[in-house]
C-alpha cells in the first residue's frame, strides 16, 4: 500500500487507508454474521479489506500510464529543441506551454532553480531527475548530464525517446491481449453471484439448502474464496509495463 501511495504522490494517506481497510474488514465480517455463515467471516472480511488496495492499484496503474505518456511528450519535444539549439534552458522554456501535469510543474521548477537558485546545471538536472521515478527518464537525464561536458552525446538522447515509444506500443498490445480474459473473468464472477438469487426463483428448496445448511454454507465460502482469488489475480495483471535495462 505504501508503494502504491508513493507512486501516485499520496504518501500522507497511508494511515487513512489502513483505517478504511480495518473498517471494511469489520463490515465484511458483520455481513457474514448477518448471513449466519461463520465460514464466510475471514473471506468476506479479507475481500472487503482488500477493496482499498484494489482501488489504489487501479488508480496507480492509470496514473503511471498517464505519467509515461506525458514524459514521452516532454522529452520528445525538449530533445528536438535541444538538438537544434544545444541550449537546455531555452529548449525547456520554449516547450513549457506544450507540457501537461504532472510533468509540467517539475520542468517549471527546474527552470526556476537553474535561473534563480543554482547555476550548476549538472546539479539541477540531477534534482529534476530524482523527482520522477522512471528508468527511461533517468537514462535521459543522465545523458543530459553527459552532454554538459560532451556535446556529441546529444545524439543519443533520441534513443530514450524511442524507448518510451516502444513501451507505449507494448503496453497497447498487452492491454489488447489481457482485456478479453479480464472481461471473461468478471462475467464468470457475475454469473456465479447471480446464481444465488436465481436459485430463489427457480427452486426455493435448493436456495434454502445453500444458505441455511452446513454443506451449503461451506459451498458459498468456497465460491467466495475463489472469487476473491480471481479478482486478486486480475488486479495483479492489470499494471503498466516497466522498462528494464
Amino acid at each position: 500500500i505504501e508503494q502504491l501511495l508513493k507512486a501516485t504522490g499520496r504518501e500522507n494517506r497511508f494511515a487513512l487507508v489502513k483505517r478504511i481497510s480495518i473498517l471494511l474488514f469489520a463490515l465484511g465480517a458483520t455481513a457474514a454474521l448477518l448471513l449466519n455463515n461463520p465460514f464466510l467471516i475471514p473471506i468476506l472480511g479479507t475481500g472487503f479489506a482488500f477493496a482499498p488496495v484494489w482501488y489504489l492499484r487501479s488508480t496507480a496503474a492509470s496514473y503511471k500510464k498517464h505519467l509515461n505518456e506525458e514524459l514521452e511528450t516532454a522529452i520528445s519535444v525538449i530533445t528536438t529543441s535541444y538538438l537544434r539549439s544545444e541550449d537546455l534552458l531555452k529548449s525547456v522554456r520554449e516547450n513549457i506551454p506544450y507540457l501537461n501535469p504532472p510533468v509540467k510543474s517539475h520542468f517549471e521548477a527546474f527552470l526556476t532553480e537553474s535561473e534563480m537558485l543554482n547555476s550548476n546545471m549538472i546539479s539541477t538536472i540531477n534534482s529534476l531527475k530524482m523527482k520522477i521515478p522512471n528508468r527511461i527518464y533517468h537514462e535521459w537525464c543522465n545523458t543530459l548530464i553527459q552532454c554538459q561536458s560532451d556535446r556529441s552525446m546529444k545524439n543519443t538522447l533520441s534513443f530514450s525517446v524511442q524507448k518510451f515509444s516502444d513501451v507505449r506500443i507494448i503496453q497497447s498490445e498487452l492491454e489488447a491481449i489481457i482485456n478479453e480474459p479480464k472481461k471473461e473473468a468478471f462475467t464468470m464472477i457475475f454469473l456465479v453471484m447471480a446464481n444465488i438469487p436465481l436459485l430463489y426463483v427457480l427452486n426455493q428448496s435448493w436456495f434454502r439448502t445453500l444458505l441455511f445448511t452446513t454443506p451449503g454454507k461451506i459451498t458459498l465460502a468456497i465460491c467466495a474464496a475463489l472469487i476473491l482469488f480471481s479478482i486478486t489475480r486480475v488486479m495483479q495483471l492489470s499494471r503498466p509495463v516497466d522498462y528494464k535495462a
